[in-house]
């Protein structure tokens, strides 16, 4: 996967995006991620692609969170850089914390994929959610401007656990809306991306990479077995 995507968000509506080319520069490397899952909640377990292979692993240390962070705009800039700050003052806690985020991750995954499947969710996941959301909520505030009322993030911006504050709200959301019967796990063996299916006729994370490898498979197979017939 070699695609990325910006977006147009608010903290309470559904995620919405135009995927495109993106390159993002953050600390001393460029981060890519392709944002095509349809929620934020999705884009971020799918930083893992393949659970089975540890080699698709696209967050691999703190730096990477905050790089996913930038990249989808769910943390702003002025504390994405006090995150970068604390970082380097304690990176033992960022590591801490960085090793319950992928514990979050997982056990997201396993619910949204539960759910994809039409089963129920596993209990301890459950709990794993709920306990990041209830911290989460509680640093979430409502604003007034222009008119309008908005969701914003407030407590303090110094918090590492700060970037998973909108990813498990967003996993809150999305179970509680009518878009979870539009769950899809991707198709391809090798592959355990999730993704909304507004289509609802989509198999593949992606027809130009798990579908059209899927295609070129049964073709090989067909052409194998005519090949064995005519022996």
């Amino acid at each position: 996967h070699t695609r990325c995507a910006i977006k147009s968000r608010g903290l309470g509506d559904v995620y919405k995006r135009q995927v495109i080319l993106l390159v993002m520069d953050t600390s001393s490397r460029a981060a890519f991620f392709e944002l095509s899952g349809g929620a934020l909640c999705l884009d971020f377990v799918n930083t893992l692609g393949d659970r089975p292979r540890s080699e698709s692993e696209r967050l691999a240390t703190y730096g990477d969170l905050l790089r996913f962070s930038r990249q989808t705009d769910s943390v702003p800039a002025d504390d994405l850089q006090e995150l970068e700050r604390l970082v380097r003052d304690c990176s033992t806690c960022a590591d801490a914390v960085f090793r319950r985020v992928l514990e979050a991750r997982e056990a997201i995954y396993r619910i949204l994929s539960s759910e994809a499947a039409g089963d129920s969710p596993p209990e301890g996941d459950l709990e794993i959610l709920n306990t990041a959301l209830k911290k989460a909520m509680r640093q979430s505030e409502l604003r007034h401007s222009g008119g309008e009322f908005s969701w914003h993030w407030g407590g303090p911006g110094q918090a590492l656990d700060r970037p998973l504050w909108p990813i498990v709200r967003s996993a809150a959301e999305l179970l509680t809306s009518e878009e979870r019967i539009l769950l899809r796990e991707c198709a391809a063996e090798t592959c355990s991306w999730l993704f909304l299916d507004r289509s609802r006729r989509r198999r593949w994370c992606d027809m130009s990479t798990c579908g059209n490898r899927a295609k070129a498979r049964r073709h090989y197979q067909r052409k194998k077995a005519r090949a064995s017939s005519t022996r």
